[in-house]
């Protein structure tokens, strides 16, 4: 039993939600009203990174206060976008809280800013199964470093090699296991060979359940 899982660690984007197309769209008037370039493609490409990353890479170098402002606007933005069409994808509550009944620990670890996590977490009653919310803007590095689940697990009280991350991205995947995690992909008919690198790859998460997750030990 030395191997037995006792804390799940959740993404949030593409796993317990679809916000993709508020990112996208709020990316999109941030752009517009920047004047500057952006496709669905660049969006795709950089989907997950956090915003210190994405805003240079795309636009160029510039000043730390510059990224600081356009990174909050696009939150901004997001969180007006989010309000109007936030909901669960299916099958992430009722697995939050068979989790909960069974007794795990769990966590979400998202590389979105905390505002973020705090809205979609209200909205959605998540604390009521979660009990530690981190942001990847407080690690040093997002993933794939693993920095973000560490932490975690840490605030959890669970050693790593005791935790599973649920993650929809390759770069989840990497950084669950860079930190000697177990991992879980949703790959929403998405067939990558990154994906599949996860102990367990699923379409779609209805098709988790705590028996499978007892089965990864």
């Amino acid at each position: 039993m030395s191997n037995q899982i006792q804390a799940v660690i959740w993404d949030l984007d593409g796993v317990i939600i679809d916000s993709a197309d508020a990112h996208r769209r709020a990316w999109h008037r941030l752009a517009r009203e920047e004047g500057l370039p952006f496709t669905d493609e660049q969006f795709w490409a950089t989907f997950g990174w956090r915003n210190d990353a994405i805003i240079p890479t795309l636009w160029g170098p510039m000043s730390t206060d510059r990224v600081i402002e356009m990174a909050n606007r696009k939150e901004a933005y997001f969180r007006e976008f989010v309000r109007e069409e936030v909901a669960p994808l299916p099958g992430a509550m009722e697995l939050l809280s068979a989790l909960h009944d069974a007794g795990y620990r769990q966590a979400l670890a998202s590389s979105t800013p905390i505002e973020n996590i705090n809205l979609i977490s209200d909205v959605l009653g998540l604390k009521r199964y979660l009990s530690v919310l981190v942001s990847g803007e407080t690690v040093p590095r997002g993933k794939p470093a693993p920095d973000i689940f560490l932490k975690a697990a840490a605030e959890l009280g669970v050693e790593p090699a005791k935790s599973l991350v649920i993650e929809d991205a390759v770069a989840g995947v990497e950084a669950a296991h860079a930190g000697g995690m177990r991992c879980i992909a949703v790959l929403h008919n998405r067939d990558l060979a990154g994906l599949r690198a996860a102990n367990l790859a699923v379409n779609e998460l209805p098709e988790v359940t705590v028996e499978r997750i007892r089965e990864l030990a």
